[in-house]
Formats: structure tokens, C-alpha cells, sequence
């Protein structure tokens, strides 16, 4: 199976809209959420959500559609794109490959997946894009460590930006110098001209990093 992991320099950046609009551009491809639980189950957002604290049986995977498409969930966004194609995994971090492998089973017959998650991109074996919004200032600690081995810096601008300038903001250059920096407008569609080049970007590295069988190549 060909993987994607998209993860954010920040809160706000637009990590879940980038997500979407892939899905919307690769028809069949699965969705899994991840969200790292934590020791104490306090919420760094604050939320009374219970998300975040650590599941019974080590990890969860959740499938139920009664689950994932609550309003004001990230996963009720991916179900828009993809009915029947989205898992969302709970897992300390040491348990992160357990839950994906688990959540990735659920979906066997789908051409690709879609993770969204900063944390687990050191452990996924596919194209790592970062994404990122210029006027941001923060950058979490677990995309500073993912910053180091990421294939795509995306840069979500709004509608009408001066790519040129934006572009040459040289904290981007710094984040990730090995990276490719592409454009994307996350709010806009697929095929719209602020985005084809995004897209022509992820299709590309893609191709390169799987070969026809959906096995890493080199594997």
C-alpha cells in the first residue's frame, strides 16, 4: 500500500485541509487519524475530549461511523472524501506502528493511505510532507524532529498570494533544507491552478518512492 503522512509545524497551519484535498484528488485512497496519547490524559489543547488519554487495551483503532463523523472532528472532514475509508488510531507513541498497522488492515483493498500525524512520520515507510503557513512562528517539537526527513514542505497561503515572495521567506529554507517547498492553497480545490502544482508534486514523489506494486522501492 503507497502511504502518505502529513504532519504540521503548528496548530492552525491547516494540516487536516491539506489531507482533505489529497483525498480528493487520489479517489479510493483511506484516511487514518493518529492521535498520540499521553501519560497524564491532559489535553495540550485544552480540550474535554478524552482523546488523549492512554486506551486499555495499549492502542485503539476506531472505524464506527457514528464515532468519525462527529461534528467538529477532523475525521468527519475525511469522510467527506472518503465514505467508508477512514480509521482513527489511539496509541502511546511507542505503540504508533502497532495502531497503523492495525488501522492500514482495516482498508485492504485501497490503493493508498493518508496519515495524518507529525508524530508518527519517523515511523512511516512513504512520502513525508510537512505543512506550514507563513505568519506561523511556533514549530512543535515533533516537527522539528520530523523536519529532518521530510520529501515536501508545503506552505498552505491563501488564495491570491505572491508565491514569489513567499517562497523566499528564508525560516522555511531553515526548517527543512533538504525538502522540496511547494505552494498549496488548502481552502481551494484540487484542480485549481494554486494547487496543481502541489498536487503534479505529491503524484510525482509518489510514483518515485513506491514502485508499481505499492512496496517502498528498494524493499
Amino acid at each position: 500500500m503507497k502511504l502518505i503522512c502529513v504532519g504540521g509545524t503548528s496548530s492552525g497551519c491547516g494540516k487536516t485541509s491539506v489531507v482533505s484535498l489529497l483525498l480528493q484528488a487520489l479517489p479510493g485512497w483511506a484516511a487514518v487519524k493518529v492521535t498520540p496519547s499521553r501519560e497524564d490524559g491532559v489535553c495540550p489543547h485544552g480540550e474535554p475530549c478524552s482523546a488523549c488519554v492512554p486506551p486499555e487495551a495499549g492502542y485503539e483503532v476506531v472505524t464506527g461511523p457514528e464515532i468519525l463523523s462527529k461534528f467538529g472532528k477532523d475525521t468527519a472532514r475525511f469522510m467527506e472524501s472518503a465514505p467508508s475509508r477512514v480509521a482513527w488510531a489511539r496509541a502511546p507513541t511507542e505503540r504508533i506502528p502497532e495502531a497503523l498497522e492495525s488501522a492500514l488492515a482495516e482498508f485492504p483493498d485501497a490503493p493508498g493511505a493518508i496519515i495524518e500525524s507529525t508524530t508518527a512520520m519517523p515511523v512511516v515507510d512513504g512520502l513525508r510532507i510537512l505543512v506550514t503557513r507563513v505568519g506561523l512562528t511556533e514549530v512543535k517539537d515533533s516537527a522539528r524532529r520530523a523536519a529532518e526527513s521530510i520529501d515536501l514542505l508545503a506552505v498552505n497561503v491563501e488564495a491570491n498570494s505572491d508565491w514569489e515572495r513567499v517562497s523566499m521567506v528564508p525560516r522555511l529554507r531553515e526548517l527543512a533544507p533538504r525538502a522540496e517547498i511547494v505552494r498549496v492553497c488548502a481552502v481551494l480545490p484540487p484542480e485549481d491552478a494554486m494547487n496543481t502544482g502541489f498536487i503534479a508534486a505529491v503524484r510525482l514523489a509518489v510514483d518515485g518512492w513506491f514502485g508499481d506494486s505499492g512496496t517502498p522501492r528498494g524493499n
